[in-house]
């Protein structure tokens, strides 16, 4: 018999890597000396982690009313 592992993240362990985002984001930044700030904020990997984490935390109810709302939305396009 195996014993099923949960891999999934606790909501504190979300907020938690989001901080850690902020934290790395600000330690490029450097105090004005590293990286602009408008390239951090559009950089494109750090909005796919930062969306995937939005996603990764919001509730499988919440997650289908926004893939149907999406989707009702592009089909009036």
């Amino acid at each position: 018999m195996t014993k099923e592992v949960e891999h999934g993240l606790s909501p504190y362990q979300c907020e938690l890597l989001n901080l850690c985002l902020d934290t790395i984001r600000a330690y490029f930044h450097a105090g004005g000396r590293g990286l602009k700030r408008g390239f951090l904020e559009r950089s494109p990997e750090l909005h796919q982690l930062r969306q995937a984490l939005l996603l990764y935390s919001q509730m499988t109810d919440e997650l289908l009313r926004d893939f149907v709302a999406t989707q009702t939305a592009q089909g009036r396009q």
